[in-house]
């Protein structure tokens, strides 16, 4: 398809949503937070700890899972493995765990939300037409 300017473009037509324009990172941690809230709900009682029986499903037991919840609770797990206190209040250490789960998966998410912005952003600006110097 031609513009005017004579140059040729694909994505001429294509008009990105809003939230692509707009990059302010308390935005993006507002939008991280809330999407990361179901999901560590999920992550965290549905699935459960790893080495527990807890978990309404066997999900756990698989090793890519597992490495997951892991990953996503070592702050907590480390932080109850070096806390008494932790370590004998359950309810503490599992609010504890939810909590560093939900930051680290938050913190996944934003880092996610930013790229796709970023090439988002980088392809509207690479579809728009070039300016000719005259």
């Amino acid at each position: 398809m031609a513009n005017p300017g004579g140059v040729f473009t694909i994505w001429s037509h294509v008009r990105f949503p809003s939230f692509t324009q707009s990059s302010k990172p308390r935005s993006i941690l507002k939008t991280a937070l809330l999407a990361a809230l179901p999901i560590e709900i999920v992550n965290f009682w549905v699935i459960g700890y790893p080495a527990g029986a807890s978990g309404l499903t066997a999900a756990s037991q698989h090793a890519a899972v597992a490495l997951q919840w892991y990953l996503f609770h070592l702050p907590g797990i480390i932080a109850s493995d070096r806390s008494t206190f932790l370590r004998t209040h359950p309810s503490a250490c599992s609010v504890l765990l939810f909590v560093a789960g939900w930051v680290d998966t938050s913190l996944l998410l934003a880092a996610a939300i930013w790229a796709v912005r970023l090439a988002l952003r980088t392809l509207s600006k690479l579809s728009s037409p070039m300016k000719h110097a005259h």
